[in-house]
């Protein structure tokens, strides 16, 4: 996809936080309404789900990522106890595959457990995303675990996701362009973390690369945390999260 076709909602702010500053972020509106909040399971295991409305009653659509990752009932209820909130899109681990059945919506407690999260989204008019290959794993831990590399194990995952009739994908930049080289999987979405600004630390992330790179790779949006609060802490939070947005933005249309 071309820059030129950049909105708001391509920058995921992933808001490793606590809850107050997230809050002082969206009530100054520091962010341009439509950017998306990643609030993740260790966000949740303090606060409210709730959270998730608040946001997005203020104009900031929530991805919950969660990362479901459990046998298929438990998929399920994980996952109906944040769509009861209606967020901008939730994710579900690839490895979630149970039997690579979906097809049979007549009877949907035989089909796959992607299946069945996907069609809980689409009740609640949510994206329905999955989790491919962790963007802090090396090559080497990839051939380790799944026997291929990043890229093919990450095609693995897509197909599954495409084929349970899924709208998003969690990579990292370094798969975008091989992802969109086989077009049959054109019409997903690829979000992508592991995007630092150029001389940024990479910090636990593997497989990284700058926001213009992303986009030009294929990524349609970018997940980006630490690049979007670095900074002195004795500055606020606001200043920071202006500051380095406006310096993402820069790098984009380089």
């Amino acid at each position: 996809m071309g820059r030129s076709q950049f909105t708001n909602n391509q920058i995921i702010w992933s808001a490793d936080v606590p809850r107050e500053e997230i809050q002082a972020v969206i009530d100054a509106k520091i962010l341009p309404e439509g950017t998306v909040i990643k609030l993740d399971r260790a966000f949740f295991a303090t606060e409210d789900r709730s959270f998730i409305g608040y946001c997005q009653d203020h104009g900031y659509p929530v991805f919950c990522d969660v990362k479901i990752d459990e046998v298929p009932v438990k998929v399920l209820a994980i996952a109906r106890a944040y769509l009861e909130y209606k967020p901008f899109m939730i994710n579900v681990m690839g490895a979630a595959l149970s039997n690579i059945n979906f097809d049979n919506e007549a009877n949907p407690k035989d089909m796959d457990a992607l299946k069945r999260f996907t069609l809980d989204c689409n009740k609640a008019g949510t994206l329905s995303c999955v989790v491919t290959v962790l963007t802090s794993k090396t090559e080497e831990a990839c051939q380790y675990e799944y026997g291929a590399s990043s890229k093919y194990q990450v095609l693995k995952y897509v197909k599954a996701a495409h084929d349970a009739g899924m709208s998003d994908i969690v990579c990292s930049p370094k798969e975008a362009a091989f992802i969109r080289e086989h077009k049959e999987y054109n019409d997903m979405w690829i979000n992508t973390p592991g995007v630092r600004l150029p001389n940024s630390s990479s910090d636990d992330q593997a497989r990284i690369m700058t926001p213009h790179d992303a986009l030009n790779a294929g990524a349609n949006r970018l997940v980006i945390g630490r690049d979007l609060i670095r900074g002195d802490k004795e500055i606020s939070i606001l200043t920071r999260v202006a500051e380095n947005y406006e310096k993402i933005l820069a790098n984009i249309n380089s």
